[in-house]
């Protein structure tokens, strides 16, 4: 006798979800710092003023459950304004749990100062969420 078959689940791909969900969130923002920012899984060539890059970095799946680790990375031109677009990505990215797949979100770290090469002032910050996947 074989064993039962388990259910077959596709888990969201978390990057993509917070992409999408960061720049139709930044996009109705009416802060000036929110104004035209890139938001995207990569840098591009050549580099925008203003970015929001993510990652996955990591996370485990469980049968029905994804929980992903993002880190984001932020860059304004000002220091000032990327304090305040990394703050509001992390605002946004806590505030998600009901948009879409988006079941938890917990801070790992805060935003931090990171030095980048190219000298744009740039922030770092991880956040866990969990994902419900859907069944087949």
């Amino acid at each position: 006798m074989s064993p039962p078959l388990r259910p077959t689940v596709v888990m969201p791909d978390a990057v993509l979800w917070a992409t999408e969900y960061l720049r139709a969130q930044l996009d109705v923002r009416p802060e000036a710092f929110t104004a035209d920012v890139l938001v995207s899984d990569e840098v591009p060539n050549p580099r925008e003023p203003r970015m929001v890059i993510v990652r996955r970095d990591g996370g485990r799946s469980e049968t029905l459950f994804d929980n992903p680790r993002l880190s984001f990375r932020v860059w304004s031109p000002r220091k000032e304004d990327a304090n305040a677009l990394a703050a509001m990505v992390e605002a946004l990215v806590l505030a998600a749990p009901g948009h879409g797949p988006v079941i938890r979100a917990t801070s790992e770290s805060g935003p931090s100062k990171v030095t980048d090469e190219s000298a744009v002032p740039l922030r770092y910050l991880v956040i866990s969420i969990r994902t419900r996947g859907k069944q087949l």
